[in-house]
């Protein structure tokens, strides 16, 4: 696994929580990085596929080099000569045998690991994109129930700054009410003082108004500001959790792709193994043919022959 540390994310107001993102981030690592280890693994078993049929293709050859060796001069004749002849053909023969057998074993678990790693892809493929489809779902949901939070929060937010400004409102137009009912009980004692204290009063409570009239106005702003920005916000998370979902099944949909096609080279490579030593295995019947100074049996042949037997073992 890196030891690199998941990709930050930067801190938002009302945006996903980052604790949750890395770990998100810390779950794809881990999955990415068991695809490399499978990856490796699947390396490892071909270059040991291949090691085994350069030991096989090696036995052969040295077969080869002994049947030579060994070849009979025919300078004398009677029971030595016999003698020499039937043990390099049984020796031939086992050596054939035995070459044959380790050629089949290593075509038979080529093929078979080739079918259980494709079938394990397809199978990984599948899951893999079941999981990345109802990621995607989730995200898309926490997206969206995020935006509708962020939305009716700045909703009850305007509510309450107008509800503070209608009251703010209101309790100077009572003061300027109770100036006015105090300025008409006094009037006939000190008018004309009371006229400069209730035309003060009044310009202070026309100010007042006015600056609570600007604060309602400016509140009203600044809460279509905070609707516009939570909606902008909103759109801008539903598009980043597409790009992600879009991104996270075309990686999986790739890295499926690709170990499709290693399976298939791998299971190539090994028919093609087969069937070079298939060819060093009619050399060898050849070259019996010639010592024994009989017909070479045909490759078909010894093939049903091969086969009777093995049938007839599984029966046993």
């Amino acid at each position: 696994m890196s030891s690199e540390s998941p990709t930050p994310f930067r801190t938002v107001l009302r945006g996903y929580e980052p604790a949750q993102v890395d770990q998100h981030i810390r779950e794809l690592t881990t999955s990415l990085t068991a695809l490399q280890q499978q990856s490796e693994q699947l390396q490892r078993h071909v270059q040991e596929l291949q090691q085994r049929t350069d030991a096989a293709e090696s036995a052969v050859i040295s077969a080869q080099e002994d049947n030579k060796d060994r070849a009979p001069t025919f300078t004398e004749f009677g029971e030595r000569v016999a003698k020499i002849l039937s043990l390099a053909d049984d020796e031939a023969r086992d050596l054939v045998t035995r070459a044959r057998t380790d050629a089949e074993a290593i075509v038979a678990d080529g093929e078979s690991h080739a079918k259980k790693v494709r079938k394990e892809a397809e199978q990984y493929s599948l899951d893999w994109k079941s999981e990345v489809d109802a990621e995607a779902a989730r995200i898309l949901e926490e997206a969206r129930t995020q935006a509708d939070d962020m939305r009716d929060e700045a909703e009850r937010d305007a509510t309450a700054r107008r509800s503070e400004a209608q009251a703010l409102y209101e309790q100077e137009r009572a003061k300027s009410a109770q100036a006015a009912a105090a300025f008409e009980t006094t009037l006939a004692e000190r008018r004309g003082k009371v006229e400069q204290e209730f035309a003060a009063r009044t310009a202070l409570a026309e100010q007042q108004l006015a600056a609570v009239t600007d604060r309602a106005a400016q509140v009203q702003r600044e809460a279509d500001r905070s609707r516009s920005e939570a909606e902008r916000l909103s759109q801008q998370q539903l598009a980043d959790a597409n790009r992600q979902a879009q991104e996270i099944v075309a990686a999986a949909k790739d890295k499926s792709e690709r170990i499709r096609a290693e399976s298939e080279r791998e299971l190539a490579a090994a028919t093609q193994r087969r069937d070079s030593i298939n060819a060093q295995l009619t050399n060898v019947r050849q070259m019996l043919a010639t010592l024994s100074g009989q017909p070479a049996m045909p490759l078909d042949l010894l093939a049903d022959d091969d086969a009777e037997a093995t049938t007839g073992s599984k029966k046993n």
